[in-house]
């Protein structure tokens, strides 16, 4: 009983911090400080395990692997921004709390990142600002008349 309630008041405590340093990151990096933003990524043709990683935040979207061992080493270049959304169900069993998933299409493919809601937003305009205008798929509309 007392190890649960331990274990319970640590999780919570953990969690709280952690909330707390997202934010006070992404405070900073409104602020014009160079930091850096914990995101993971996925390639979901190679399986369903995000690699975690990290972009600086007010360049331009470069992600780098957090350890030399981990299992993505690089992700596909000319990244396009597809939409955000809310972690599935089986996604919140492999991911941290309080993250948000951002679908992107490159030429390879499909690329999944997470980042935390606190800085989801600064995440997202960086990889608009690095993606190239007018190159995806969807047709344009005709203007002309």
């Amino acid at each position: 009983m007392i190890y649960g309630i331990c274990v319970f008041v640590c999780t919570v405590l953990g969690t709280m911090l952690v909330a707390r340093r997202a934010r006070r990151t992404a405070a900073r990096a409104e602020a014009g400080e160079a930091v850096f933003f914990q995101v993971g990524a996925n390639l979901p043709d190679k399986g369903r395990r995000y690699s975690l990683g990290r972009v600086r935040a007010g360049d331009e979207f470069r992600w780098k692997p957090r350890w030399p061992w981990t299992r993505l080493r690089e992700l596909p270049a000319d990244l396009r921004y597809i939409r955000t959304r809310e972690a599935t169900f089986r996604e919140t069993l492999w991911l941290p709390p309080g993250v948000l998933v951002i679908e992107c299409e490159s030429p390879a493919g499909p690329v999944r990142l997470w980042a935390r809601t606190e800085q989801a937003v600064h995440v997202m305009e960086m990889i608009r600002r690095t993606s190239t205008p007018n190159t995806s798929s969807a047709p344009v509309p005709d203007t002309s008349s």
